[in-house]
């Protein structure tokens, strides 16, 4: 058996390497999100057309401004994250109706300047600190529910709940630990927060916004989160150590939180949408490697394929197969991949059997794969730090057969999928890890029409793919919230592909040097893709389940790969690989020079 060692010219390789996609350069299309920029589901995806915020002292910037303070819902803006900052906040504001100052006064001035809310737009309401007041509500919250409640349709109704949009109903931290407030009042930020839950499970599109566990985590353990003073006010350490500016309000680094959490808000539901699909770019990656190894297309070298048993490594060259029969030919593939990245070392193995007789070796195959797939992905900003690897363990049947002139494949996948996270914040001082599984059903039929010219080989094909993908549910840790169960639903997928392989016979050059050129041109679209419904419901609101519905974009993309085979001599072999997704060339397009020798 010879043993084949490849060498990538790393150097130059990275020279010639453009950004890759998201999705590792399968072209497996992310869920879309309101605020997403990109189709990630990362912070710096996010992009808010308009946030309008409604609020008292904690969201008016001209009060915190005054304070040496910095606002949240500038910070916001300030690091890219919302385009347009509408704030109607302002000082002293109730949600009782009436004041100059109320929230019916605030949504009347939003409303007189008849901007639309549009998709990708914000609608933040953090209200309730002068309702309770600094020795609770005289009658229990009654008149402040009724013009919350009110308020709340009213945006509703002006369209801040449809579609791409959202409303963050912000949740009270707890108010009655500020130096200047009654310790009394506990009791009725609880209900004020009960309320807003009720509010946030009437429409999928109100999301309740937990302010109460972050802060409740700092005043547990201010060490962890840089403070040494969580209890009185000290406005000349406020921006460093201190959590309190005045006696009831935060200073720059407690609103430093408060941006923070409704930074996870957010981004929170994406990721789990987004993982649900991942067995998509698994599967697809695997049929691909098995029909390198096992397909017989009438492609140069293969037509006189030995019926019997082949045991294939896949994600190697041909060379590699063991076999129980002697092979006589050396096999060249046209790269048929989307991107120009090649696994080092076998991912799996498939034990390939072919159905003919000696007398006809070019009967049909059957077979049986396993096979492990495994990518990571990682983020490393200034105020996170997030990193995600997933495995994809595989087993797949797969039939090749000849009709007529015609080959026809089918290959049956299911794959188990295991997601380990790991996420940090310096800021706060908190680190976790979380574990979530999930599978994926794929059933791929392809049919081929293998043609031969002077100087080439052409192999037109379509095929048709069907998915189902699952992903458990599971309690996940977070950063700032109490733990959050996820759930969602199962998600189908159906999609064609259309495409054409290309390789050209051997040309011999001198020296015995031989090249071959290979290529690939195809187009996959979706004609079905579902939903995702994503559930949350963190476990410190027992009973409060809230859902974000994520589209599942069309797929519409074409993809080409070129290929040059240079055989230096018998034992050394140079292959430069090209890929790129034709709708966006600028973040696909890749560059691989790899060396093989032989021993």
């Amino acid at each position: 058996m010879n043993h084949t060692t490849t060498f990538a010219l790393t150097t130059l390789a990275a020279a010639l390497l453009t950004g890759c996609a998201s999705s590792g350069g399968s072209g497996v299309s992310a869920v879309s999100s309101p605020f997403s920029s990109d189709g990630g589901s990362a912070l710096g995806s996010v992009h808010v057309n308009t946030m309008r915020v409604f609020g008292d002292s904690y969201s008016d910037p001209s009060f915190t401004g005054s304070l040496g303070t910095i606002n949240w819902s500038q910070q916001l803006q300030a690091r890219g994250l919302v385009q347009e900052n509408d704030n109607f906040a302002i000082g002293g504001a109730r949600a009782s109706s009436g004041e100059v100052r109320a929230f019916d006064q605030q949504i009347n001035k939003a409303l007189s300047r008849n901007k639309p809310i549009a998709d990708g737009d914000l609608t933040v309401v953090y209200l309730g600190h002068n309702d309770i007041g600094r020795t609770g509500s005289p009658d229990g919250l009654v008149k402040a529910t009724a013009g919350y409640q009110t308020g709340i349709a009213r945006l509703v109704a002006a369209g801040a709940a449809e579609d791409n949009r959202r409303i963050f109903v912000t949740q009270l931290s707890n108010w009655g630990r500020s130096p200047g407030v009654s310790d009394g009042t506990d009791g009725q930020v609880r209900m004020w927060n009960s309320v807003l839950e009720g509010i946030a499970n009437g429409n999928k599109n109100i999301i309740a916004v937990d302010m109460y566990t972050p802060f409740e985590r700092v005043f547990a353990d201010p060490k962890a989160y840089g403070f040494t003073n969580v209890t009185t006010a000290s406005p000349s350490r406020a921006a460093i150590d201190a959590l309190y500016q005045d006696e009831i309000h935060f200073g720059s680094r407690g609103q430093e939180i408060i941006t923070r959490v409704y930074q996870h808000y957010l981004t929170r539901g994406w990721d789990w949408a987004n993982s649900i699909t991942a067995g998509a770019q698994a599967s697809e990656q695997i049929n691909k490697d098995i029909d390198d190894g096992t397909l017989v297309l009438g492609l140069a070298g293969q037509h006189n394929l030995k019926y019997g048993f082949r045991l294939l490594p896949l994600g190697m060259s041909e060379s590699n197969a063991l076999t129980l029969r002697p092979q006589t030919s050396t096999v060249f593939r046209p790269f048929a991949s989307s991107t120009a990245f090649e696994q080092s070392g076998p991912s799996g193995l498939a034990l390939d059997t072919g159905l003919g007789s000696e007398a006809k070796p070019d009967g049909g195959r059957i077979g049986v794969a396993v096979y492990q797939y495994q990518q990571t992905n990682g983020l490393d900003a200034a105020q996170e730090r997030y990193g995600r690897t997933y495995t994809a363990n595989a087993l797949s049947l797969f039939w090749h057969q000849p009709i007529n002139d015609l080959s026809f494949s089918s290959k049956l996948s299911h794959l188990n999928l295991q997601f380990d996270s790991q996420a940090r914040d310096d800021m706060v001082n908190l680190s976790l890890q979380n574990r979530s599984t999930g599978d994926t059903w794929s059933l791929e039929n392809t049919l081929r029409y293998p043609l031969t010219s002077t100087g080439w080989d052409f192999t037109p094909w379509v095929s048709f793919t069907g998915q189902t993908h699952n992903l458990n549910s599971a309690n996940v840790k977070s950063l700032y919230t109490t733990d959050v169960r996820y759930g969602s639903n199962q998600m189908r997928e159906l999609l064609t592909g259309l495409g054409i392989d290309v390789q050209s016979k051997p040309i011999y050059l001198s020296g015995g040097k031989t090249l071959r050129w290979g290529g690939s041109l195809n187009h996959v679209t979706s004609l079905y893709r579902d939903a995702i419904r994503v559930s949350m419901e963190e476990l410190g609101t027992p009973g409060l389940v809230q859902t974000e519905e994520f589209a599942s974009p069309h797929i519409n993309r074409t993809q080409l790969a070129l290929q040059a085979t240079l055989d230096v001599a018998k034992q050394v072999q140079l292959r430069a690989t090209y890929g790129t997704q034709l709708q966006n060339t600028k973040d696909t397009s890749n560059v691989m020079l790899l060396a093989s020798f032989r021993y």
